[in-house]
């Protein structure tokens, strides 16, 4: 049912069934719908695509899948807010950005019946998504040491790399992500006792589900490399903002090298992340 621009009549004009029902019953039956003032109704996705009848319904997946992509939503029109929520917990429902109508600034996770999404109909019937997106930054200090006591070694400052040590590797788990997470960029955080000449790298590493494991380095992700004495705050930021997915684990891998008289301390890094709530 679409929207009728109501008409305007002289006065004592008199109006036939047909009329009251086109400009006034159906209208309102449509400002109703469009309000969702009513349950949420269900929809099963069906090749990636929904048909909305109101303005709020919960997905389901196809056949109860796990998970299941959803990327056109049809039965909108120029101006319509549509509210979406997961039928079931355990059948996560992926938006995915920028195809089939949705344009969503990244793929969004439905994977509990608490988080909903509401999204907007423009003139050409794309929808987009109306959100509140907070940026925060997020603390990450728990390294993963290869060889402690012998390469990079737990104190309490941090992560310590002492003198005369070559090319040794220590890792940061990003272990705070949520799925539909964005990464925007990070800050490396320490100090560096320069004897002679010290260097110390750092880069942001996807590792991807697959047989065997796949690491990718993330673009903009490696900081200028630190080469000098003194503390630093060391930032780097994507070139493109990565979007959390299922499937994937981030993880800041450094790599240091000291001679006589150098050490390095790494107190963590300050990751900051864009999170819809």
């Amino acid at each position: 049912m679409a929207w009728t621009n109501p008409a305007t009549w002289a006065a004592n004009a008199v109006l036939t069934g047909a009329q009251l029902n086109t400009h006034l019953r159906d209208n309102l039956l449509y400002l109703k719908t469009i309000i969702g003032k009513g349950a949420a109704v269900e929809l099963t996705i069906n090749g990636g695509s929904v048909t909305v009848t109101q303005a709020y319904h919960k997905i389901d997946t196809a056949g109860d899948a796990a998970t299941d992509d959803l990327d056109t939503i049809a039965g909108v029109n120029e101006g319509d807010i549509i509210i979406l929520r997961a039928e079931d917990a355990t059948h996560t429902v992926i938006l995915r950005n920028g195809t089939g109508n949705l344009i969503l600034g990244g793929d969004i996770y439905l994977d509990d019946v608490n988080k909903h999404v509401i999204l907007v109909c423009d003139d050409a019937s794309d929808l987009h998504l109306l959100h509140e997106a907070r940026e925060v930054t997020f603390m990450a200090n728990a390294f993963q040491y290869p060889a402690p006591g012998t390469d990079w070694t737990p104190q309490l400052e941090g992560a310590g790399l002492a003198a005369d040590l070559a090319a040794k590797n220590v890792w940061l788990p990003l272990n705070f992500l949520k799925i539909g997470d964005e990464i925007i960029s990070y800050k490396l955080v320490g100090d560096a006792t320069e004897g002679n000449a010290l260097t110390l790298d750092c880069k942001l590493v996807r590792v991807g589900l697959a047989d065997p494991l796949d690491t990718d380095d993330i673009g903009g992700g490696g900081i200028t490399q630190i080469d000098a004495g003194g503390n630093f705050d060391s930032e780097a930021v994507l070139a493109a903002i990565e979007t959390v997915a299922t499937d994937k684990q981030y993880v800041l891998e450094l790599l240091g090298t000291t001679t006589g008289g150098d050490s390095i301390i790494v107190m963590g890094a300050e990751v900051l992340i864009r999170r819809l709530v």
